[in-house]
């Protein structure tokens, strides 16, 4: 169902330019945070130059009638801000957790992932098959993980109480996979979207590194997170563009949140 999902997806977004509508968009801007992180999002010299999840997000936000600029900014420092600041802004593609809604919105789900995974070093990937984190956990393995990143109440739980030294975070999954192919690193926690998109880049990697799916882990859905200045109103436009655009799409993916919980 997910491989179906992504695929009408994507289809919606070949047809971006009959999607958008004559919507006019009014009122000040909204700051659109984005970070470069392929196939989701991807930056230019700072403009936009596609992921589909961006491209999305701006047809949602042209639908809406709600203008925006785009900005990029580290994650990390998207968190801090919609934490300490109100500067009427968004971000897409983020997970809602319990954490982030002390401080903002969230529209309905845009996108379902699939479940998380770890990319481990060959020589160590012993057993086929899901795997528990906790066994995982228990090697004593060199683990990257991304910076600023959430990867759920659960499994950021259970990486804080790693013991000292075996966590290292990264703004670049890139480096991440290199330092795993070269026997710095022994496990990645990734998204399999994004490693086979990383592993199509770089083939020569794949041979160093088997996928390993977690054991007990759901997909999980991605949204656009608001600070509290966009209003409710924003928010409320922003749904039901969504709805629109998505079509069916939506309420699956709606459903597929609601399983998870």
């Amino acid at each position: 169902m997910k491989k179906c999902l992504f695929r009408a997806i994507l289809a919606l977004l070949a047809m971006a330019p009959c999607l958008t509508g004559p919507v006019r968009a009014a009122g000040e801007p909204v700051t659109l945070f984005v970070f470069d992180r392929q196939p989701y999002y991807h930056l230019d010299s700072g403009r936009p130059d596609g992921g589909f999840l961006l491209t999305l997000a701006q047809i949602v936000f042209r639908r809406a009638g709600v203008p925006y600029r785009i900005r990029e900014m580290p994650p990390g420092r998207i968190l801090a801000t919609f934490e300490t600041e109100d500067v009427n802004s968004c971000a897409v593609g983020w997970l809602q957790t319990p954490a982030r809604q002390r401080f903002a919105r969230f529209s309905a789900p845009i996108y379902v992932n699939k479940p998380l995974g770890v990319a481990v070093r060959a020589p160590l990937a012993a057993k086929d098959g899901p795997q528990p984190l906790g066994d995982l956990l228990k090697k004593h393995w060199k683990w990257g993980l991304r910076l600023g990143f959430s990867y759920g109440q659960a499994l950021d739980a259970a990486f804080a109480a790693a013991p000292a030294g075996t966590v290292t975070r990264f703004s670049d999954p890139t480096i991440m996979l290199r330092l795993l192919a070269k026997g710095r690193l022994d496990a990645i926690l990734i998204e399999p979207e994004e490693l086979s998109w990383l592993l199509e880049r770089e083939p020569r990697l794949a041979a160093a590194m088997r996928f390993v799916p977690l054991a007990g882990a759901k997909p999980r859905a991605r949204h656009i997170m608001c600070d509290d200045a966009v209003s409710p109103d924003v928010m409320r436009r922003l749904d039901a563009a969504i709805d629109e655009i998505l079509g069916p799409a939506s309420d699956t993916i709606r459903r597929t949140e609601a399983m998870r919980h």
